[in-house]
C-alpha cells in the first residue's frame, strides 16, 4: 500500500522497469498546476524512470533503483498512471530540480505523498479520491464521496442540488483538475444526478457501484449525460 512518508525535501521520477504498469497513455501530458512542496518518498521495488515532463510520453532522463529515498520539491498533474501497488489510476507527478533541470516521476511509482498540511484543498481531495478507489461503502453515494474528499459532508443533499449551485456549464475540455463534474438526473440515478472529481485526461473518480476512475469522453453513458463542471467551494478544506 502506498503510504504517506515524513516530509523532507526534493526529486521526481517516472516509470519503472515494470513498463506494463505505466501505459495508460503514451501522449505527452501538459504540466498542470505546478505546486511547490517539500517531501520525500521511496521508489517502487522494481525501480523507476526519471522523466523530463509529467507524462509517460516524455523522454527518460535517467533511472533509479528500487526502494531509493527521493526528496521532492513539488507536484503537478499529467498522464494518469496506475499505481504499481494497487492498480489505482493516479494523475499526480512529483518533481525535483537537478543540475538546473526540472525532472519528474509518477506518483504511482512512489511510496509516499506530500504532507496534507502543505498542499492545496484540491490536491488533498484528489489524493484522497485516488487512495480510496475500489471502496464499496460509497456505492451510488456520489455526492457524499466528493464532499468527503473535500473534507466536508452534508452540504448538498444530492448531486443535482450541488449542480444547481456550482455547475458552470463549462465543457469537459475546460475542466480544471480537482473540479466537480456533473451529470444530468435520470431514472437510472433516481433523478438525483451524478457528480465526480475530475483528474484530467477526460477522467473522473466517483462513487458508482465501487469508487473508480472512468473516462467520460469514451463512455457513451457519461458523455451523453455530462452537463458541466464547477469549482468546489473555497470553504471546503480538502480531506486531511
Amino acid at each position: 500500500m502506498k503510504r504517506a512518508l515524513r516530509c523532507l525535501l526534493v526529486a521526481s521520477l517516472a516509470f519503472g522497469t515494470a513498463a506494463v504498469t505505466e501505459m495508460v497513455t503514451a501522449s505527452q501530458a501538459q504540466a498542470v498546476d505546478s505546486y511547490s512542496v517539500n517531501f520525500s518518498g521511496k521508489t517502487a521495488p522494481d525501480g523507476v524512470n526519471v522523466r523530463t515532463g509529467p507524462g509517460t510520453g516524455y523522454p527518460v532522463a535517467k533511472s533509479l533503483g528500487g526502494n531509493v529515498t527521493v526528496n521532492f520539491n513539488g507536484l503537478e498533474y499529467g498522464s494518469i498512471v496506475p499505481d504499481v501497488w494497487e492498480n489505482k489510476p493516479d494523475p499526480r507527478w512529483y518533481w525535483f530540480w537537478e543540475n538546473g533541470r526540472k525532472l519528474y516521476v509518477a506518483s504511482a511509482v512512489v511510496n509516499g505523498n506530500p504532507p496534507a498540511s502543505g498542499i492545496r484543498a484540491k490536491d488533498r481531495a484528489v489524493a484522497w479520491a485516488v487512495a480510496n478507489q475500489f471502496r464499496t461503502d460509497y456505492s451510488w453515494y456520489c455526492q457524499k464521496f466528493v464532499e468527503n474528499a473535500y473534507g466536508t459532508g452534508g452540504i448538498y443533499p444530492s448531486a443535482i442540488a450541488a449542480s444547481n449551485a456550482l455547475n458552470t456549464g463549462g465543457s469537459l475540455g475546460s475542466a480544471p483538475i480537482g473540479s466537480l463534474v456533473f451529470f444530468a438526473p435520470a431514472a437510472d440515478n433516481g433523478y438525483y444526478g451524478h457528480v465526480g472529481i475530475y483528474i484530467g485526461e477526460n477522467t473522473m473518480i466517483s462513487g458508482v457501484a465501487t469508487v473508480k476512475a472512468e473516462n467520460i469522453a469514451t463512455s457513451s453513458y457519461w458523455s451523453s449525460r455530462y452537463t458541466g463542471w464547477g469549482y468546489a467551494p473555497a470553504s471546503w478544506p480538502g480531506h486531511y
